[in-house]
């Protein structure tokens, strides 16, 4: 491997992080300021993930649909394995509880 190719994965590998931490601090249906700046960070750095490697970019966003899919199916799992349990609990604080954590996802 040539001291190119670790210049270019390296930076592929920096740029793949600050987006995860980007993603992490976003809220995409928030308007205030801070969410709108970065906003346009996120897509400057996926310009650049695209501009040095378009393959990466695809693994990128494919592993990043991946797991909102999956969190999405968790969520629908858990969701109907509280509404299932609901039938067998006689307690109403603890049907309250889990009634309140459903209304949550």
């Amino acid at each position: 491997m040539e001291f190119k190719d670790i210049l270019k994965y390296g930076e592929i590998q920096y740029i793949t992080g600050r987006l995860d931490e980007l993603y992490k601090g976003y809220v995409p249906r928030s308007t205030s300021k801070d969410n709108r700046m970065v906003d346009s960070r996120i897509s400057k750095y996926e310009e650049k993930l695209k501009s040095i490697d378009e393959v990466a970019f695809y693994l990128y966003t494919t592993e990043k649909q991946n797991k909102m899919y999956s969190k999405e199916r968790g969520k629908n799992e858990i969701k109907n394995l509280l509404s299932n349990c609901l039938e067998l609990i006689g307690d109403d604080e603890l049907k309250n509880k889990i009634i309140n954590q459903i209304e949550k996802y």
